[in-house]
C-alpha cells in the first residue's frame, strides 16, 4: 500500500554517514537529542528543537534520521552498549581477582553505578517509554539477555571459584540482585548511606556465589 511504499522511500533516503563531516553532523544531532530528551522528556521534544540545538537544518536532520523515534532508539542502543561494555570488560578481569572476589564484585557494581548516574534522566524516560513503544521494550529485553549471557559466560569461565551447582540459575539471580542494588543507589532517596547498601550487595553476592560455609 501507499503507506508502506512511503515508509520504504523514507528509509532509503536516510543517509549512512561515511565522511568525517557527515559523521560529525550526525553526532551533533544525537548529542542535541540526548540533551533535550533528558531535559524535557521524549514527548515534549520536537525534531525542530533538536535541529535547532544541533545547529543543523531540519532537512539535514531528516537526511540522517527518518523521525524522532529512530533518534531515540539509536541513543538507547548506545546507552545500553555502555552497560554491556562495563560488564564485559570486568568479566574478563574476574580471574585476576581470584584471591579477592569481593573487590571484583564491588568494581562491577561501581562501574554500573557510574554509567547509570551519567544518564539518570534518560533511564527514567526509557522506563516510561517501554510501555508505549514496543521497539524500546524490545531493545531493553535484548540488552538484558545480552548482559545475562555475559554473566553466564563469565561464571562458566571461572567456575572453579564459584560454589553453586546451577550456574545458569545463579547468573540470573546475581544479575537481578546487582541490578536492584545499582537502581536503589542511583534512583532512590535512601535513609542510610549508599556505601552501606553497596557493601551489603557485595556481601550478598559473595556469600551466594563463593562462601562455602
Amino acid at each position: 500500500n501507499k503507506i508502506e511504499v512511503d515508509k520504504m522511500e523514507a528509509e532509503k533516503a536516510v543517509r549512512k554517514p561515511r565522511q568525517k563531516r557527515s559523521i560529525e553532523t550526525k553526532e551533533k544531532i544525537v548529542s542535541a537529542a540526548y540533551q533535550l530528551f533528558c531535559e524535557k522528556g521524549y514527548y515534549n521534544t520536537t525534531t525542530n528543537e533538536i535541529a535547532q540545538v544541533a545547529n543543523v537544518s531540519i532537512g539535514s536532520l531528516y537526511s540522517y534520521f527518518k523521525d524522532k523515534d529512530t533518534i531515540f532508539l539509536e541513543i538507547l542502543e548506545r546507552y545500553n552498549d555502555s552497560f554491556f561494555k562495563v560488564h564485559n570488560e570486568l568479566s574478563c578481569e574476574m580471574e585476576q581477582y581470584a584471591n579477592n572476589l569481593r573487590a571484583w564484585f564491588r568494581r562491577l557494581m561501581e562501574g554500573l553505578i557510574r554509567v547509570h548516574q551519567i544518564s539518570k534522566e534518560l533511564n527514567r524516560e526509557m522506563e516510561l517509554l517501554c510501555s508505549t513503544m514496543p521497539q524500546v521494550a524490545a531493545i531493553q529485553k535484548r540488552q538484558r539477555e545480552k548482559t545475562w549471557q555475559a554473566t553466564l559466560q563469565c561464571f562458566y569461565a571461572n567456575k572453579e571459584f564459584i560454589n553453586v551447582k546451577d550456574i545458569e540459575a545463579a547468573a540470573i539471580v546475581v544479575f537481578n540482585l546487582v541490578s536492584s542494588v545499582v537502581d536503589q543507589i542511583v534512583f532512590c532517596q535512601n535513609e542510610i548511606d549508599n556505601e552501606r547498601i553497596l557493601q551489603a550487595g557485595v556481601d550478598a553476592v559473595y556469600k551466594f556465589l563463593i562462601d562455602k560455609e
